[in-house]
């Protein structure tokens, strides 16, 4: 276990910052349990409840749950498996779960990434088969892979508000997954083609509207030789817009540099910046940063030299030099005992400090959700 640098604590409050943690909350939630520093939760349906998120029945709680991001309101996005093994979205809001499920028959599969102080949301989905249609249309999607898994450019972005879906993509590239959107309407995530490696770069649109609140979305920057993200024309392979300031003139992400290390980045006025959550004490050898709010203070997931590859801490950094904080989720055992998570991973922040994401108890173990309340401490 690597120590907290700073803790994390669950005010007795929440409602006077405006967040969804009340008492209420944790009352009507069966599936909700409070560990020592956070609060850890799965899509589920209360007995005797006459609707459900879709797969689930009355009593029943998701196979797995992930919460990928949060907006001011304490509004929480992700995705959930249900009874049947089908990845679908959600929205938590109002003590209230909304399953997103992208409306096209045969779609395999939807996670729903962020949400902006407005409501929009944004996410990807998994297209079925159908290569008989031009790569460039927002329906292609090509045969599996050899190892049965669907082929990369088979995942599409979507945008979501008032139930209103668009699809998001970037011109020359089939797939996309957006991750996040600002209040402003920066879009920012990736672009890929047939695989998530070589192919895949930071990407941010820009979400504008028309008349009746008809929503356009345009392509921005990106990570491309001569993008126009950075001030220099050159090109970040393997990377992931993943947050960005209003002004734009903040983005983090993560990419993967030339010795096969992944690591997170943070571009500022078009200057790429590498990051690692090495410290004193800790040497990194993955990093990945999620989420950032406006305050410039970003999340993210690390792992440290020698642990075994599915090992995560989860981390926040305010980006004024103070250092990163880390942390993992713990709970307690039916004996009492204190358990910490194998795998913590910080995915979002939102502009109050609010930390979600996912954890499992052991390696290969059920993912579930968790919410921080900001670090105590300076």
């Amino acid at each position: 276990m690597i120590p907290n640098r700073q803790g994390f604590r669950l005010y007795a409050s929440i409602a006077a910052v405006g967040l969804f943690l009340t008492s209420a909350f944790l009352a009507a939630e069966v599936a909700v349990a409070r560990g020592s520093e956070f609060v850890l939760f799965d899509v589920s349906c209360l007995d005797g409840a006459t609707t459900c998120p879709a797969g689930l029945t009355p009593g029943g709680v998701a196979r797995q749950t992930s919460a990928r991001g949060i907006n001011a309101r304490g509004d929480i996005v992700g995705f959930y498996v249900d009874n049947t093994g089908r990845q679908r979205g959600f929205l938590r809001q109002d003590d209230h779960y909304t399953t997103i499920d992208f409306p096209l028959a045969g779609v395999r599969a939807t996670i729903a990434n962020g949400i902006n102080a407005q409501g929009e949301i944004v996410g990807q989905y998994v297209l079925p088969i159908n290569p008989d249609v031009a790569e460039s249309s927002p329906l292609y999607c090509p045969q599996n892979l050899a190892n049965g898994n669907a082929n990369p450019a088979c995942i599409k972005g979507f945008h979501l508000w008032r139930d209103e879906y668009t699809t998001v993509k970037f011109s020359g590239h089939p797939g996309a997954i957006p991750q996040r959107i600002t209040s402003d309407g920066d879009i920012h995530g990736c672009i890929h083609d047939h695989d998530l490696g070589m192919s895949m770069y930071g990407a941010t649109w820009r979400r504008s509207f028309g008349s009746k609140k008809s929503v356009y979305i345009t392509d921005a920057y990106s990570l491309l030789p001569n993008g126009g993200e950075l001030s220099e024309p050159m090109d970040v392979p393997m990377s992931m817009n993943n947050a960005g300031t209003l002004n734009g003139h903040s983005i983090v992400g993560l990419f993967t540099d030339m010795d096969g290390q992944q690591r997170g980045y943070v571009v500022r006025n078009g200057v790429f910046e590498p990051y690692d959550a090495s410290d004193e004490t800790v040497t990194a050898n993955l990093t990945s940063i999620w989420d950032m709010n406006p305050q410039g203070h970003f999340v993210g997931t690390y792992r440290a030299v020698g642990e075994v590859a599915g090992r995560r801490h989860g981390f926040v950094d305010r980006g004024d030099g103070s250092g990163r904080i880390s942390f993992d989720v713990t709970t307690t055992d039916a004996a009492g005992n204190t358990v910490t998570a194998f795998a913590t991973i910080a995915f979002g922040i939102n502009p109050e400090g609010f930390i979600v994401g996912q954890y499992a108890l052991v390696a290969g173990g059920p993912l579930r959700g968790f919410v921080a309340a900001p670090p105590s401490g300076k």
